[in-house]
Parts: C-alpha cells; sequence; structure tokens
C-alpha cells in the first residue's frame, strides 16, 4: 500500500488552500463541509522518494509531522492549531483540532482480510477531523467506520519510521553498558589520562589528597546541564548499540567474553574477539560500498580498559579516530546504521522521514546519502522499497534525473499560510532557487540574476576576467558580482531564446536575464526571436537586455587591433596576448625543442589580421599552417589566457585585454541590475497584492459602489504589465457585472462578504494562470 498525498487543514502554517477556493473551476466535494469550504492543503507523495523544499518557515518540517498524524493519529493537539487561520477560536463549541487526511493506492500485495470494507477499493482516503471520528472516502463518498474498524485499517497502512538526524556515531562505547550493566564513571581513556596526571603531579600523595582529587570524578554530575549531556550521550549509545547488535549482528554475548578477557588479561582473546567483531561489521554493513570518499575506508572497533572505540582506516592503512575525521561521516553513518539495522527488524514498508539530513555532510556525502534512499526505496535486490519523504536546503541532496520527485513549499502572505508550488519541478528556476538558496548544478540558469552567453569560451573569459579585475581592483572594480549572476552558456546562439524563455516565460516571478550574441549571422538571428516578443503570451526579453557585441563594440568608444571588426568576444582579446597564450597552448602538447616559434611570429600574425574580418579566423589559419597537425579550440585559448593573467599580469597586450572587458563588464553589470530594478518595479502580482491588501485593511464591514469602482480600476491598473490583462479584466468585468457595481439605484454593495471574496480570488489570479498553464497541453487544441 503506497501513501499518494496528504492533506492538512488549520496544522500550523498549513492554514487552507487559498488557491483552491479562489479559483472558479474548483469545488468541494460532496463530503467536505461549505460552510464556508476551506480546502485542505493538499501534498501529492512519490512512490519512491519526495524532496521537499522551501525558505525557512515555510512549512517543511511541519509536513512531516502532518505525515505523522495522518497515518498514526498523533500528534494532533489543540497547540498546534494554525493562530492566525480564521478558525482559530476560544468561545464555547468553536475550539478546535487540526485536520489531516492520508490517500493510499491499493497493491496487489496487499493483505485485506481484516478489511473487508476495502474489498475492491483501489484506492481510498482516511481523514481524521480534529476532534471529530475518523472516516473514509471512497469513491468521493464518505463511510464513517466504527474504532475497531479503525484499529484494523491503522494494522494495513503503512506505518513512519523518522530517522534521527541529529545523533551521531560516538567515538567509543562502554563494554559493560554493552552487557547490561551499569556504566562506570571514568569509563573515557582521556577522563582516566587526565586523572592519572593529577595524581602523579601530586607532590607529597596521601590518602587524603588523592581521594580528595578522584573523588570528584567518581561521583555523577547534577544539574540540566548533565542531563542534557546524558540524553545526549544516551542517544548515541543507542545508535552504536544499534550499529552492533542489529546492523552488524553481533551476538550481546561476545561482549560479555570480551569483558571477561579484558578482565583476565588475556590479550590473545581479546584481540580474536574484538577481529571476528570487525569481521561482523564488515560483511553485514558493507560500508564502503556506498562511501564513495574513500572507497578503502574501514570502520573497526578497538578494545580499551573499559570501552570499544570506533575507528577509521582510510586508504593509506593509516587508523583515525572520529575525532581526527570530519563529522561528516560520522552523521553519514549514523544515517546508514540506522536505515540498515530497521530493515533488518521490518516486517512491511513503511514511509521513511528526514528533516535536514544535509546538514552535517559534505556534497558528495549528500549525493552517497542519496543513494542509500534510493536503494531504500528501490531495493537493488527486487524486494518491495519504502517510500522517503525528506526536507533539505541543499541542491546536492536534490536528484537532477527525476525532478518530479521535488516538492517546493512556499510561506504566503498574512493568513495564507504555507502553499504548494506545483509547477516548481517543471520550471526549474525562481521557486526552487529562493527555496535551496543555491543552484543546482546543471540546471544553473535558475540564477537571481542570468546572464546568458553563447558558448563555454564566453563563459570561461567573462567569469575569468571578472574574478580577475575584482583581485586587482577590489570592490571598485568594474565587474559581474559572480555571487549573485549565473554566467549560462547556452550551446550556441539558436538556443539562447528557449534558455531564456525557461528562465522567465513560465512564472509569476521571472529572474532578471540579459542576453549577450555575437554579430554573426547565427547572433541576428537570435535577436530576431528574442525581439519577436510574445511566447505564448509571455514577451520573453526587453530590448535593452540583448546586447550584439558588434553593436556595442561600435559604442564604446575602445581601440582594438587593425583589421579586426568585432563580432564575437575572441575579437576583443589583443592579439599580443592572444599570440603568446596560443604558444602557450602549443607547448603543452608538444615538446618546446621541437616548436618553430619563427613560423608563427606575432608581426605575421597582426599582420594577417589587417586583412579585416575576425581574429579567431586568422589565428585558427595561422596555428595549423605554421604546426600541421595541430589546432586550437576556443576554450583552449580562454584558459590559457587567464592562466597568463595569473603569471605574468603585466604580459603584452594584458592592459589592453583589462581595459576592454572591464568596459564589457561593467556595461553587462549595468544592464543586469537594470534588469533587476525593473523587474522588482513591474512585479504585477506584487502590485495587484498591495492593492487587494489595501482593500482588505480599510473595509471590513461594507463598501460603497463608488469606493468598488475605484478599488477594481486600481486592480486592473495594476494587471496591466501582465500578460494576463485579458484574463483579468475578463474577471473584472464578471464582478462588476455580478454585483451590479455600475447600478446606482443601491450605492452600497449588497453581498459584502461574497465581493471580499472575489477581491481577494483576484490578488491570486496571476499566481494561478501561471500555475495552471504549467498544467495544460497547448497542442491538443491543434490536433
Amino acid at each position: 500500500m503506497k501513501l499518494t498525498r496528504i492533506d492538512v487543514r488549520f496544522f500550523r502554517s498549513l492554514n487552507y488552500d487559498f488557491e483552491r477556493r479562489a479559483r472558479g473551476s474548483d469545488a468541494a466535494a460532496p463530503w467536505e463541509d461549505t460552510d464556508p469550504w476551506l480546502p485542505f492543503v493538499r501534498v501529492s507523495i512519490e512512490p519512491d522518494i519526495s524532496a521537499v523544499v522551501g525558505a525557512n518557515e515555510s512549512g517543511k518540517s511541519q509536513l512531516l509531522k502532518a505525515i505523522q498524524a495522518a497515518l498514526t493519529g498523533d500528534p494532533i493537539r489543540r497547540e498546534d492549531f494554525c493562530r492566525y487561520s480564521e478558525k482559530y477560536s476560544v468561545e464555547s463549541g468553536q475550539m478546535l483540532l487540526p485536520e489531516f487526511g492520508a490517500t493510499f493506492q491499493v497493491e496487489k500485495t496487499d493483505q485485506l482480510a481484516n478489511v473487508p470494507f476495502l474489498d475492491g477499493t483501489s484506492t481510498f482516503s482516511l481523514y481524521r477531523p480534529g476532534s471529530n471520528p475518523p472516516f473514509l472516502v471512497i469513491d468521493n463518498q464518505r463511510l464513517d467506520i466504527s474504532a475497531s474498524q479503525l484499529g484494523a485499517l491503522e494494522a494495513v497502512i503503512p506505518r513512519t519510521f523518522e530517522l534521527k538526524t541529529g545523533v551521531a556515531i560516538p567515538d567509543s562505547v562502554s563494554i559493560a553498558e554493552l552487557t547490561g550493566h551499569s556504566r562506570k564513571q571514568l569509563h573515557d581513556r582521556s577522563q582516566r589520562t587526565a586523572v592519572l596526571n593529577e595524581v602523579l603531579n601530586l607532590e607529597d600523595p596521601t590518602a587524603a589528597s588523592v581521594g580528595a582529587l578522584i573523588t570528584p570524578y567518581l561521583t555523577s554530575p547534577v544539574g540540566d546541564a548533565f542531563e542534557q549531556v546524558e540524553k545526549k550521550r544516551r542517544e548515541e549509545f543507542e545508535l552504536a548499540r544499534l550499529l552492533l547488535l542489529d546492523a552488524a549482528r553481533i551476538d550481546p554475548s561476545a561482549f560479555e567474553e570480551l569483558r571477561a578477557a579484558i578482565a583476565a588479561g588475556r590479550e590473545g582473546q581479546v584481540e580474536a574477539v574484538v577481529g571476528a567483531m570487525n569481521s561482523a561489521i564488515r560483511d553485514n554493513l558493507n560500508v564502503q560500498r556506498w562511501w564513495s570518499q574513500d572507497r578503502d575506508f574501514e570502520l573497526l572497533l578497538e578494545a580499551r580498559e573499559y570501552e570499544l572505540a570506533f575507528i577509521i582506516r582510510d586508504r593509506t592503512g593509516a587508523t583515525y579516530s572520529f575525532g581526527e575525521r570530519s563529522q561528516g561521516l560520522r552523521y553519514f553513518l549514523s544515517y546508514f546504521v540506522q536505515l540498515t539495522a530497521h530493515r533488518l527488524s521490518q516486517s512491511k514498508p513503511d514511509v521513511l522521514l528526514l528533516d535536514e539530513p544535509d546538514a552535517f555532510l559534505s556534497s558528495i556525502g549528500q549525493q552517497d546519502l542519496l543513494r542509500v534512499l534510493h536503494d531504500y526505496a528501490l531495493p537493488e535486490d527486487g524486494s518491495h522499497g519504502s517510500q522517503v519523504v525528506y526536507v533539505t536546503h541543499s541542491p546536492f541532496l536534490i536528484d537532477k534525473n527525476a525532478p518530479e520527485r521535488i516538492r517546493v513549499l512556499d510561506k504566503g502572505v498574512e493568513d495564507e499560510g504555507t502553499r504548494v508550488v506545483r509547477d516548481a519541478a517543471n520550471n526549474r528556476y525562481e521557486p526552487l532557487r529562493s527555496s535551496l538558496g543555491g543552484y543546482v548544478a546543471e540546471t544553473a540558469f535558475i540564477g537571481g540574476q542570468n546572464l546568458f552567453v553563447e558558448g563555454f569560451a564566453d563563459q570561461i573569459l567573462i567569469a575569468g576576467l571578472s574574478a580577475h579585475l575584482a583581485r586587482l581592483a577590489g570592490n571598485n572594480s568594474p565587474t559581474l558580482d559572480l555571487n549573485e549572476v549565473t554566467i549560462v552558456a547556452c550551446g550556441g546562439a539558436d538556443s539562447i531564446p528557449y534558455m531564456v524563455y525557461l528562465a522567465r516565460g513560465r512564472d509569476a516571478i521571472k529572474p532578471p536575464c540579459v542576453a549577450l550574441l555575437d554579430g554573426d549571422a547565427a547572433g541576428k538571428a537570435a535577436e530576431t526571436v528574442l525581439l519577436r516578443g510574445e511566447a505564448r503570451k509571455k514577451k520573453v526579453l526587453s530590448s535593452d537586455y540583448i546586447i550584439r557585441l558588434d553593436q556595442w563594440a561600435l559604442t564604446s568608444d575602445l581601440h582594438f587591433d587593425d583589421g579586426v571588426v568585432v563580432t564575437e568576444i575572441e575579437d576583443l582579446l589583443p592579439a599580443a596576448i592572444v599570440h603568446r597564450a596560443a604558444l602557450s597552448h602549443l607547448s603543452r602538447f608538444m615538446p618546446i625543442e621541437q616548436i618553430d616559434a619563427s613560423k608563427f611570429s606575432l608581426a605575421k600574425f597582426k599582420s594577417a589580421l589587417k586583412s579585416g574580418t575576425g581574429l579567431w579566423d586568422h589565428l585558427d589559419d595561422a596555428y595549423r599552417k605554421a604546426f600541421p597537425g595541430e589546432h586550437i579550440e576556443k576554450v583552449g585559448l580562454a584558459r590559457e589566457i587567464l592562466l597568463l593573467l595569473d603569471t605574468s599580469p603585466e604580459a603584452p597586450g594584458a592592459d589592453e585585454l583589462r581595459e576592454r572587458f572591464g568596459a564589457l563588464l561593467s556595461h553587462l553589470a549595468e544592464r543586469l541590475n537594470s534588469a533587476a530594478q525593473v523587474e522588482d518595479q513591474n512585479r504585477s502580482d506584487d502590485k495587484v497584492k498591495r492593492v487587494v491588501k489595501s482593500f482588505s485593511q480599510t473595509y471590513r464591514r461594507g463598501i460603497t459602489k463608488r469606493e468598488a469602482r475605484k478599488t477594481l480600476r486600481q486592480i486592473h491598473d495594476a494587471f496591466s504589465s501582465s500578460p494576463w490583462v485579458e484574463e483579468a479584466a475578463q474577471s473584472i468585468d464578471q464582478i462588476r457585472t455580478k454585483f451590479e457595481i455600475d447600478d446606482n439605484l443601491s450605492p452600497v454593495v449588497s453581498d459584502f462578504e461574497e465581493f471580499r471574496e472575489a477581491i481577494r480570488a483576484l490578488g491570486l489570479r496571476e499566481r494561478q494562470e501561471y500555475q495552471d498553464d504549467a498544467t495544460k497541453d497547448p497542442a491538443a487544441t491543434l490536433l
């Protein structure tokens, strides 16, 4: 049985679905209460893995609690009721509890003999409506169930298993505690060493002085601070016990044998027992397969007087304690051990919940964990896997091969609460970028500001020269802020329009973008496509933010090499530095003594440039003629120039190079900043929200038709820059007709509550249109 959807209402930040309520095409189901209709927030769950992302306080962790409450009935508490909900009340008979629902897909392997009321059912939903009795929904009809039926149902639906993401493997564990005895003080070697050093440093040791020194170490501390430390230690011990007894399958009596051998001084037996334990860990855990940072890594035990210490042997053969290695490995082992041990005791598939497991892991460690989670959900041995739902802020825990797994949560304004961004996996830009607070590797065009260039050489030169100028001039340099700007290499001019459309064309929030094009035929064709404007009603890019290199060069007041007509970015490179970089490139593939530099002289190269056309064509031709069988690529040249600037910043042509690229970068930065300002000013979604907010604050009990007309005009004006202005105008006209706004026989809008809801729905109009557009099949009407 698979969980396919979670419904939540009035739980912490998950108030209710404002968008569904405002959308005219949606209506309450026959079993839902409709006075008023406050739809559940719905979050679909993948059959294998669901990754929940969102900004801080967006409700990610609360979704995990909601899953737990929907499946188990706990926690459903009054203190968790959404405090800004219109249903929040302290009046008699109005004090409600949060409400939860879970929808399931029945599978052929499910054993349903004890739940005959599910006979023949493929999907069903279980709802827990706060303080009211739970009920089922089957075929969109409500079915009340008894307490015994609920118990039988809870026995077959998936359980939850929550991974402890804040507990790591300890450095050592008490042998006595593993055998069920009390753990003694001074169990740790460092503590014992410290005490012994103090005793040995006594100038005149007596029974009294030694006793006074040792006694505090043998007495259990008291107080809240100690209790917190002890609680953490107990959690770490339980994790170690899980590793040794459950995951490694070591028999508990082996620890008693080890304890007795240590006490009797039988070193050979101690070594044999510990060696067998290490073999059990190696054979049953197989951690090496999953920890890609060191395939030769081993987790080992080392026996001490009173404890077993966990140590690591790496590829060098050296051993380390956990304290000498990164925290990431300890926490990765913690997650791995918990999952391995749980699998051994698991009687049926469940729903694994993880809250930000990326906190202590490096990017590679996170990717290793992602592989472990994938195997938990889709086991390689063909067994029935469990579902995984995890919350993350990290792009490295997002499987870019499976964007459908992403669930983006967003905190709406005021009383809207948490909402689900339905099309984030399709768009791959602003909602996901802002939720993760970073960039998603291959989908790097989801930056805050984006510069689209044709090829990788453009990307390398712009980023490299920007960093170079920043190092030289600091904050006063005319460069791009590479922490803010993503430089996107599109693989050719013809790909730029589509890449820009992906970044800007499918959401109400449009990141600022600038396109840098060559002045050749391909660049001009791309410019024509961008300027053509409308792509499914959405203007792609303004002409102010399309920069063609040939046009920019003509207005730059810069001097370029004789004969060079600027068409592409290589034409900005001074001949002297290109010549030297080309020879450096050659020296990496040909022995220096075999290079005849006279065949490729700077004078000959400059002379060839005077014949016209671009620098690159002359370079490529001269290079091939001078060195038969060799060639140079644009990317190779770009990298050699940047290396040359690092090693010889005063090389011939370097000053001209900095001057030219400084001017270009300054212009690009100015255009990107301008684009960002325009996006902030013209964001029609925000304008409409401001008008609606002002309306809600001003008119609480009623409104005259005169003021209603004024409000509708303001909303219409706010939509003026929106691609959905026509749809919005139609909605506004419908409101004017329905509420007889232009009829002056009655000066006041009669049904103010309904009118207010209609105005609030307009505030969600643009966001709904963009999300709905992501689910449409526009070609269907053509077929």
